[in-house]
């Protein structure tokens, strides 16, 4: 699989702690998002078509989180995430966290964080 499926109680437990990588659009992420993501949007890598996971790759460095780092990836149902790490797995990312819940698990609880 390339990557460990985590839940919400993983994911408010390494706040502050684990890099967060936020695959959904601009527009998704500026409505809100978990404390301390980053924003790489996950379509506008895929507009490199074949290299799309290379692309992906370079933009997660790029903010930040190399190959051996241990990451958190959510997006805003899971698809996006799950495909995201499945790319970036394929690239040398080796410690790989996917919140399959992503963002609509994450604000069901109103007592968790959000970032806007």
């Amino acid at each position: 699989m390339g990557y460990q499926v985590v839940d919400a109680a993983f994911v408010e437990a390494n706040l502050g702690k684990l890099p967060l990588i936020d695959v959904r659009t601009p527009a998704e992420y500026v409505q809100g998002r978990i404390p301390g993501a980053v924003c790489v949007d996950f379509f506008a890598a895929q507009a490199a078509g074949s290299g799309a996971a290379s692309e992906l790759a370079r933009r997660v460095q790029a903010a930040g989180v190399q190959p051996d780092d241990e990451c958190i990836v959510y997006c805003q149902v899971g698809a996006r995430a799950q495909e995201a790490c499945k790319q970036l797995a394929s690239c040398g990312y080796s410690s790989l966290d996917c919140y399959v819940g992503s963002y609509a698990d994450w604000v069901s609880d109103p007592t968790r964080p959000i970032e806007r």
